[in-house]
């Protein structure tokens, strides 16, 4: 597959989901947690937002390397024809929350029932940098993009 659909197809299931699931390593054990995001128009960039107080966070501290995947099963039997997954791998970094991040607006826009969680003093804005992405179709056809 030609960059530019492997790209498309990639931006396509990221639009299409509001929610992903963040796999760290907290204390040298595996550890996911379900999150909301948004992606970069270059689809080098996922940002998210999380309480500062939780085990993500703490992992993501003393390890910054971190996999994101999005799916879009239907918990069905064609899933396993149908379904694609794709996994982000890359390298997460806090962002300050002042000035207000560029950001912001585009992940209200796409996550609106989230405002007053987005807006508390507890949450954390964080910034995934993508190194590579993995596609799986098909149930077992698997394609990879480095970005670097």
């Amino acid at each position: 597959m030609r960059k530019e659909e492997f790209l498309d197809q990639v931006g396509q299931l990221l639009d299409a989901q509001r929610v992903g699931v963040l796999a760290t390593n907290y204390r040298n054990t595996p550890h996911q947690s379900l999150i909301a995001y948004i992606h970069s128009e270059s689809l080098r960039d996922i940002y998210f937002i999380t309480p500062r107080y939780t085990r993500k966070v703490e992992a993501m501290a003393a390890d910054p390397r971190v996999a994101f995947i999005v799916d879009n099963r239907q918990n069905v039997e064609r899933d396993f024809d149908t379904c694609i997954a794709v996994t982000a791998k890359g390298t997460v970094e806090e962002i300050p929350r002042q000035p207000q991040p560029a950001f912001l607006a585009r992940y209200l826009k796409k996550h609106s029932y989230l405002e007053e969680f987005v807006t508390s003093p507890s949450c954390c804005y964080f910034r995934i940098r993508v190194k590579s992405y993995t596609l799986v179709s098909s149930f077992q056809r698997v394609e990879e993009l480095i970005l670097e």
